[in-house]
C-alpha cells in the first residue's frame, strides 16, 4: 500500500485583515512582518482594489521624513495587530464603498509585499 501524504505547513496559512466599525486587526501569520514596528501609515488604491499599510520603525517614524498626522499607532498582541482608528475606517468604506455591518466585520486576504514593503489588503480577495 502506497500513502501519499501532503503535510500541514504554518506558511501555507494565508494572512487576513478584519475591518471592523473602528479598527483593522491582522492576524497571527502578518505578525512575523510586524516585529519593531512603532507606526503605519495606509495609502488605498482604489482602482486595485488594494489597501497599502507601510511599516515604520520608530528612527524612521521620528525621522521627519513623513508627516507625523500620517502616522497611526499599531498595537500589537502575541495572537494579532490591531490599528485602532475609526477616522482610517470611515475613509476605506468611503473609498471603496464598504458597507461594515454593525456588531460585525469584514474579512480580506492581507499578504507582504516585499517590493513595496507593505502589508497589502486586498478588497477583492473577500474570506
Amino acid at each position: 500500500m502506497i500513502f501519499l501524504l501532503t503535510f500541514f505547513d504554518t506558511d501555507d496559512v494565508k494572512g487576513a485583515a478584519s475591518i471592523y466599525e473602528g479598527h483593522i486587526t491582522f492576524n497571527k501569520v502578518l505578525l512575523r512582518y510586524l516585529e519593531n514596528i512603532y507606526r503605519v501609515r495606509v495609502g488605498a488604491d482604489s482602482d486595485e482594489g488594494k489597501i497599502y499599510v507601510f511599516l515604520y520603525d520608530k528612527d524612521k517614524a521620528l525621522n521627519g521624513e513623513v508627516k507625523e498626522s500620517s502616522l497611526l499607532a499599531l498595537s500589537i498582541s502575541k495572537t494579532y495587530a490591531r490599528i485602532c482608528s475609526r477616522g482610517l475606517v470611515d475613509y476605506i468604506k468611503r473609498i471603496f464603498k464598504l458597507e461594515i455591518p454593525a456588531k460585525s466585520f469584514l474579512r480580506y486576504r492581507a499578504y507582504y509585499d516585499e517590493v513595496k514593503r507593505a502589508i497589502v489588503i486586498d478588497i477583492e480577495e473577500d474570506i
